[in-house]
């Protein structure tokens, strides 16, 4: 009869079993992960920056953009703010950097950061533009006020006669007197606050141009230009911050028949319906005045850790190549990866009209500027 045999089993060799495979596919998915520039570098320290933004605040609210920005050892800490309220904060002094939204409000910055650290950085730019709904602007269509952009049905841009649209507002036309299936309301354009927003502030500007054709030389200037328009302005009632909430819910054709925005916010949106299968949205159209504004927000860093978020937004590629896919025209476009008319293309969105004449629409300088705003709004500053 044999003797029984007992097996001694390594205990440490069966923990490497069990432990190596799963070990393995965490350090091979960490590696990718690295690659992809979705983490930090082991052990890599991340510097905390204080930024306060006003409406470009979206990019930086970006969970790819947040992830690009880690991986640089970077995480970016926001404090939302109009435009305006951003320029005249008391603490400007605690964070390290601005991102206001226009030149008069980063004008107001580098004037108070006289003698200091103010190193501007101009990343991308936005125009301002009107968004509506396909009905309304075939309405301003058959007021004559307004004009499809690109061939077929469903055109997504229109041009529109700004000195026109306001002879209707002023008129107080109603919709259903150009298109009977629409309601009585009154024809009006919903803005942001002036006093807080630059859209707000450059939609001011916009009309002040459409009527008087000349921005204001002197603060008696604007103030008369201000009194002028005003009632145009007024019968918007309440302001809020920002109109694009309000346009891209569900229920906006209610909340904001025709809203001040800009073109990015537009862009983004259509962007992430692609992302999310459902295809373009053909109901929302954008209208371009015929003397456009040009936002080229000015991102001012006021330390070294803010001029190395300036840098990496002017240097980065794939920084870069994301403010194209957020709707952003990106400076110094000198590779296809930042062609921002190709990657429309690419995702089959029609590029907008941009440049539907030779005309531009100049504000006022700062100080008039901000008198005809203060004018409209009472502002408070």
């Amino acid at each position: 009869m044999d003797e029984p045999k007992f097996d001694v089993v390594d205990t440490r060799r069966r923990f490497l079993s069990w432990f190596v495979p799963p070990a393995g596919v965490f350090v091979l998915g960490l590696v990718a992960l690295l690659f992809a520039g979705h983490v930090p570098g082991p052990l890599q320290p991340i510097t905390v920056v204080r930024g306060m933004l006003a409406s470009k605040r979206d990019f930086f609210e970006d969970e790819q953009v947040k992830r690009l920005l880690m991986s640089h050892g970077y995480q970016v800490q926001i404090t939302p703010a109009g435009s305006f309220e951003l320029a005249e904060t008391a603490d400007l002094d605690s964070y390290q950097f601005v991102f206001p939204s226009g030149q008069a409000a980063a004008d107001r910055v580098r004037e108070r950061r006289r003698g200091k650290h103010a190193v501007a950085y101009k990343p991308f730019f936005t125009p301002l533009v009107l968004a509506t709904f396909r009905d309304y602007a075939q309405a301003l269509v058959n007021a004559r006020v307004a004009e499809p952009r690109g061939t077929g049905d469903t055109p997504l841009y229109y041009s529109v006669d700004m000195g026109k649209l306001m002879a209707l507002v002023a008129g107080k036309g109603r919709w259903r007197d150009y298109d009977a299936k629409l309601s009585a309301n009154r024809l009006l354009v919903q803005s942001p606050d002036p006093c807080r927003s630059y859209s707000g502030a450059a939609y001011v500007g916009l009309v002040a141009f459409a009527r008087y054709a000349q921005p204001a030389a002197t603060e008696a200037e604007a103030v008369e230009q201000a009194r002028g328009i005003k009632p145009m302005l007024d019968a918007e009632g309440q302001h809020s911050d920002d109109m694009a909430p309000k346009y891209f819910v569900p229920e906006g054709r209610s909340f904001a028949t025709v809203a001040v925005i800009y073109e990015h916010q537009y862009l983004a949106y259509q962007n992430r319906r692609l992302d999310n299968g459902l295809g373009l949205d053909t109901d929302r159209v954008l209208m371009y005045p015929g003397a456009q504004h040009q936002t080229a927000p000015d991102f001012i860093s006021f330390s070294p850790e803010g001029d190395a978020i300036g840098s990496l937004l002017m240097t980065d590629p794939a920084l870069r190549r994301r403010a194209v896919e957020l709707g952003f025209h990106v400076y110094s476009a000198d590779t296809a990866q930042f062609d921002f008319a190709g990657y429309l293309a690419q995702r089959r969105i029609p590029e907008p009209a941009t440049a539907t004449s030779d005309t531009e629409t100049w504000l006022p300088r700062d100080a008039e500027f901000r008198r005809m705003v203060d004018e409209i709004g009472d502002c408070r500053w």
